[in-house]
């Protein structure tokens, strides 16, 4: 019988994260996944940033530029992550139109990566896009940011506001196939 890979059944956005530490070795090998991950023209046109909550001062600033509640999600995190696209193909100088699409696989197969190690990551778009883009130094007409993810293991649940408790419920919730896919047969 068939059966769903395990880690991408039990791959969770978490809303608690604990404060057991992340080692480096761990989140190399999240990188690794990424590598592995496919792209147009195998251009691989993510890059990434990172830092660990060991580096105190540089984990706060990347902090600062998280927006909204996405700073609770990560007020425990071990490390944080910032996959960014370039926009170009590199042999052509062309525009990628599938930059996005290729740094979002690779961010899967972070996430996927994760939960095998008994990890978990939450991705995060709600960041003031400017400031990071001045912050890592972008050049915005090459580059373009696309998440910022957490890393840590569960934690315990915190308590929950009733906006929390809404997300979860909608995070809990999966969509059947059958409202997703449409086979299209020959008549």
């Amino acid at each position: 019988m068939l059966k769903l890979n395990s880690a991408i059944q039990n791959r969770r956005s978490p809303r608690a994260i604990a404060e057991k530490s992340v080692t480096n070795e761990m989140i190399a090998l999240l990188f690794e996944a990424a590598r592995w991950a496919p792209s147009a023209m195998n251009e691989q046109p993510w890059k990434y940033f990172w830092v660990h909550r060991n580096s105190k001062n540089k984990f706060d600033e990347v902090l600062n530029l998280l927006t909204g509640i996405n700073s609770l999600w990560v007020e425990n995190a071990q490390a944080i992550i910032i996959s960014v696209a370039r926009k170009n193909y590199e042999y052509n100088n062309k525009l990628n139109r599938n930059a996005l699409h290729d740094t979002d696989a690779a961010n899967f197969s972070i996430a996927v990566q994760a939960t095998e190690m008994g990890l978990q990551v939450r991705q995060m778009g709600g960041y003031d896009r400017e400031k990071a883009a001045a912050y890592f130094k972008l050049d915005t007409e090459k580059y373009e940011l696309a998440t910022f993810i957490a890393v840590g293991f569960p934690g315990e649940n915190r308590p929950q506001t009733e906006e929390l408790l809404q997300r979860k419920r909608q995070s809990e919730s999966r969509k059947n196939p059958k409202d997703f896919v449409f086979e299209m047969k020959d008549e």
